[in-house]
C-alpha cells in the first residue's frame, strides 16, 4: 500500500496520467468533429441542387399477339433537377419506368402519352418528348411458299447439278397487315462457291421478298431451312438424275371476255419445278392458262394449277391465286369521291 500511494505522489506518475488523459481528450474531439462534418457534408450533399439527363427504356403495354407498333424509340430521355443525393440516387435505380399504355389502341396514326413512374417527389422531371407519335396495324399471318436459289455459274467445268432440295417448301410470314400483303414469296439463296466439285449441305437463312425482289422485313418461321445441292461429275451422271429450278409463270388468257378490260395479280410470280435433269435444264417458264369467263364481269379469284409438263414430277406451290378486278369498276369507284 506504502508503495502504491508513493507512486501516485510521484510526479513523473503524474505527468504520464496527465499525458494520457490528454490524448483520450484530443481523440474524444477529433472523432466528434469529424462524425459533425460528415453529417453536414452528407446534409449538404441534399441541400445541393443538381440537374441529369436520364436514358429511361420505354415499356408498352399492349397485345402483342394482335397487334404491331412503330415509331417507338428504345429509351426516352429524362432531365431531372432536385438534390444532388436523391438526382445521383434516380441515376443509379433500376426502378424507374417510362410506359406507354396502348390495351386499346385504335388502327393507324395516333398520339401516345408516356407515363413516368419511380422517381422520388422531390425531384422536378421533364420528359423529352412527353408524347410519342406511333403507328398501330393488325398483326396477320399467312402461309407463303420458300423459293431456293443458287449460283449455277459457280459450278465447276465438267461438273453438273444432280439435285437441289430443301427441308421445307413453306414459310410462315407475321408482322404488319399492311407489310404480309406486299410478301410474294420467301427467298432462300444457297452461296456456292467458285469452282464447286462436291456436294453442299448448309443452313440458309430465309427473307421473305415482294413481287419485285425487295426484302419486306416481317417475321418468318422458320427463320431458316436446309439446303442440298447434290454436285456430281457429269461422267457420272445417268437418265435418272433430277433437278430443282426456280422458273417464271406466263400466263395464258383464254375465254371471251377481253384480258385489257381487267387488272390481274397472281400470287406467285415464279414457281419451283423438279424433274428429269435433262428436261428441267430446258425449261425457263411455265404457262398459266386464266379461263376469264369462269368470272363475272367485274372479276374475281381463280385457283389455278398449272399443268406439268413432260418430264416434270413436281412443281411448288401446287397452286396458284390470280386476282382479277375490272378496270371500270376501278375506275369508277375512283370517279366518285
Amino acid at each position: 500500500m506504502k508503495y502504491i500511494s508513493s507512486l501516485f505522489r510521484a510526479k513523473w506518475f503524474q505527468l504520464i496520467v496527465t499525458l494520457a488523459m490528454a490524448i483520450a481528450l484530443f481523440v474524444y474531439v477529433t472523432g466528434t468533429i469529424g462524425s459533425l462534418s460528415s453529417s453536414r457534408n452528407h446534409e449538404n450533399q441534399l441541400i445541393t441542387t443538381q440537374t441529369a439527363d436520364l436514358n429511361i427504356p420505354i415499356n408498352i403495354i399492349m397485345n402483342d399477339k394482335k397487334y404491331y407498333v412503330s415509331g417507338i424509340p428504345q429509351t426516352i430521355k429524362v432531365k431531372v433537377t432536385g438534390p444532388s443525393g436523391l438526382v445521383t440516387a434516380a441515376q443509379n435505380s433500376q426502378t424507374i419506368r417510362a410506359t406507354i399504355n396502348l390495351e386499346k389502341p385504335k388502327i393507324g396514326s395516333q398520339q401516345v402519352q408516356v407515363h413516368l413512374t419511380g422517381l422520388s417527389d422531390s425531384l422536378a422531371k421533364k420528359l423529352d418528348p412527353s408524347s410519342l407519335t406511333v403507328n398501330v396495324s393488325r398483326k396477320i399471318s399467312k402461309s407463303v411458299p420458300i423459293i431456293a436459289t443458287y449460283n449455277r455459274d459457280n459450278i465447276a467445268n465438267k461438273y453438273v447439278v444432280a439435285g437441289f432440295k430443301i427441308s421445307q417448301v413453306k414459310a410462315r410470314i407475321v408482322g404488319p397487315s399492311d407489310l404480309v400483303k406486299l410478301v410474294n414469296h420467301v427467298s432462300a439463296s444457297l452461296s456456292v462457291p467458285a469452282n464447286t466439285e462436291s456436294s453442299i449441305t448448309k443452313s440458309v437463312a430465309l427473307k421473305a421478298v415482294d413481287k419485285n425482289g425487295s426484302v419486306v422485313y416481317v417475321d418468318i418461321t422458320p427463320n431458316s431451312v436446309v439446303a442440298s445441292l447434290d454436285v456430281t461429275s457429269q461422267f457420272t451422271v445417268n437418265s435418272n438424275a433430277t433437278e430443282t429450278k426456280t422458273v417464271s409463270l406466263n400466263p395464258k388468257f383464254t375465254g371471251s371476255k377481253s384480258v385489257s378490260n381487267y387488272n390481274v395479280t397472281l400470287s406467285s410470280s415464279s414457281i419451283q419445278i423438279t424433274g428429269a435433269k435433262a428436261t428441267v435444264d430446258k425449261i425457263d417458264s411455265l404457262p398459266l392458262t386464266v379461263d376469264l369467263d369462269q368470272i363475272s364481269s367485274a372479276g374475281g379469284v381463280l385457283t389455278i394449277k398449272p399443268s406439268l409438263p413432260k418430264g416434270v414430277n413436281e412443281i411448288t406451290p401446287k397452286a396458284i391465286e390470280v386476282s382479277i378486278t375490272s378496270r371500270s369498276s376501278a375506275s369508277s369507284s375512283s370517279g366518285g369521291n
